[in-house]
């Protein structure tokens, strides 16, 4: 399906400019989610096409929130992937008890979610560390804070 998705706006963007027309015009579904244009500026390096996805796009919709993450990877694999030791070193602490790093000999970038609504494992080998904290901070709930207001991660 990504495939056919790719070859259409690849079609699209050769033959139409944006800027004279609507989503509807370019291609792209009401059902567009952003999520989409983002694998599609992945593997189409076409920055016009991307943008133009951008702004057709929905905010994916999160249907569900974990009170817990956990962030797991193999530690010599964390050193080869720039990104992932990024957000390690720089970002992971923002997200104090909620988010826990565990090195394990041999294993693939993940995150482990859990919480009341079950549980979610999202691989995230080639994902940026903004990608990372944007995700973390869509599907963990939002904690009280000492004053007992409500605080949300700011990576």
């Amino acid at each position: 399906m990504l495939g056919l998705l790719v070859v259409t706006l690849l079609t699209l963007s050769t033959s139409v400019k944006a800027q004279d027309k609507t989503c509807d015009e370019l291609g792209f579904t009401p059902e567009l989610v952003c999520s989409d244009c983002d694998v599609l500026a992945e593997y189409v390096k076409d920055a016009e096409l991307a943008e133009d996805c951008r702004k057709c796009c929905t905010k994916d919709p999160v249907s569900k929130r974990y009170s817990k993450a956990e962030l797991i990877v193999d530690q010599w694999r964390a050193n080869a992937l720039p990104q992932i030791k990024d957000f390690i070193d720089k970002k992971a602490k923002v997200y104090g008890k909620q988010l826990k790093v565990s090195y394990s000999p041999g294993a693939a970038p993940r995150l482990r979610l859990k919480g009341s609504a079950g549980s979610e494992t999202v691989r995230i080998d080639n994902w940026k560390a903004t990608h990372i904290a944007e995700f973390l901070n869509e599907r963990l709930e939002a904690v009280a804070d000492s004053d007992g207001g409500v605080a949300a991660a700011t990576a």
